[in-house]
């Protein structure tokens, strides 16, 4: 700070703003154009071609938005373009890749790169042996694990395993074996000899595989597993055990065709007898229509008779009942008859009495015969003989 001719300190000049922000922008292009022309003479220019079965990530050097995001994942294949040394670019390959456990190819492997002087070893590991619960020992003669990055994880598959293929050379070799024999070595060997009980242990081994490596970017679609293979002692006992599970197949299939057998015996004489069932019934039926005939009839006839009797009763009883009133009408003049009779006699008087006895008493007296009336000794008292009476 200085002083002036009045004794006042004065401050040195400030440059302005706009000319500072030319300098800088300035600065800037010159920078892009060196750079531009470093990369075009070095041969790399400013374009990437990015093929099916590829996905590149570009990344921004400067950390500065102007040149775009820190990290910018391209999945759709075609020609991209990018700021030489401000911006690079990575391509990596998302085809389904297959990592191999197999003694076999492992050698075979060994044996090219020795022969080529290869230093990759890609894909390929040593056969998964495993050792079960029990204490025994099984193996996998080839074992496949089918995987592949996931394309929108293509940055964090970069920083997690490097560029280009280190995705294949250490990720899946690093945790698959593992978790393979973790899963597997749950279970007994006889267990393990079953298809459904390593089927479930390959499932949940993919599905652990899968929660590890998503932080990686990189999952698995598919693990592929064969039968386990065991020691020979081993083996032999699985294949009693088999037998004998055959076996006892055979005999229940021959117990279930008995079964069978014995369902269709059971049916034929179902049948029959129903068949004779519905005959007896159908003959019970025709029985009991023709005794509901004949019961109709019967009673037809008896309502017939009762009808016919009650006709003739009514007809007698009404023959009856005009033959009393005739008889009625007759007798009552009859009796009308005897009363005027009587009357007429009551009107002569003792000489009809006297006529009767005559007509009657006399022609009578001619039968009779009497002896003389010995009169008594001594004089009877009437008297005394009314009293006694």
């Amino acid at each position: 700070m200085a002083q002036n001719s009045t004794g006042k300190r004065s401050f040195p000049a400030i440059p302005k703003l706009t000319q500072i922000k030319f300098n800088l922008t300035a600065v800037l292009v010159a920078a892009v154009v060196v750079i531009l022309l470093g990369e075009l003479l070095l041969g790399q220019g400013g374009f990437v071609e990015v093929e099916p079965g590829e996905v590149a990530v570009i990344y921004n050097n400067t950390g500065l938005p102007l040149f775009g995001d820190d990290r910018r994942t391209i999945t759709d294949q075609g020609a991209r373009t990018f700021i030489p040394g401000i911006q690079s670019v990575i391509v990596l390959e998302r085809r389904p890749q297959v990592f191999v456990m197999s003694t076999q190819a492992h050698r075979r492997a060994t044996a090219k790169r020795s022969y080529l002087g290869e230093v990759k070893k890609e894909n390929v590991a040593p056969s998964l042996t495993v050792r079960a619960n029990d204490g025994s020992n099984f193996y996998f003669d080839r074992l496949e694990i089918h995987y592949q990055l996931i394309p929108t994880q293509a940055g964090v598959v970069v920083e997690t395993s490097g560029p280009d293929d280190g995705y294949k050379q250490h990720l899946i070799l690093t945790f698959a074996r593992e978790i393979l024999r973790d899963e597997f070595g749950r279970y007994t060997f006889l267990e393990v000899a079953d298809p459904g009980t390593y089927g479930a242990a390959t499932t949940e081994a993919k599905k652990r595989l899968n929660e590890t490596l998503a932080r990686y970017g990189v999952e698995v679609t598919q693990i592929v597993t064969p039968k386990p293979s065991f020691d020979a002692k081993v083996e032999k006992a699985i294949e009693a055990r088999q037998n004998a599970e055959q076996e006892v197949e055979v005999q229940e299939e021959k117990r279930n065709k008995l079964e069978q057998e014995k369902g269709l015996k059971i049916q034929s004489i179902a049948q029959e007898k129903n068949a004779e069932y519905q005959t007896l019934v159908a003959e019970l039926e025709s029985r009991k229509k023709a005794a509901d005939n004949r019961l109709i009839m019967i009673k037809r006839e008896a309502d017939k008779y009762f009808i016919e009797r009650k006709a003739a009763g009514n007809a007698y009883r009404q023959e009856k009942i005009l033959r009393a009133k005739a008889n009625e009408v007759a007798y009552r003049k009859q009796a009308e008859g005897l009363v005027a009779k009587i009357t007429a006699v009551g009107a002569a008087g003792p000489d009809v009495l006297n006529r009767v006895i005559a007509e009657k008493v006399f022609p009578q007296l001619r039968k009779i015969s009497a002896t003389p009336l010995i009169r008594p000794s001594t004089p009877i008292d009437i008297r005394h003989i009314e009293g006694k009476r």
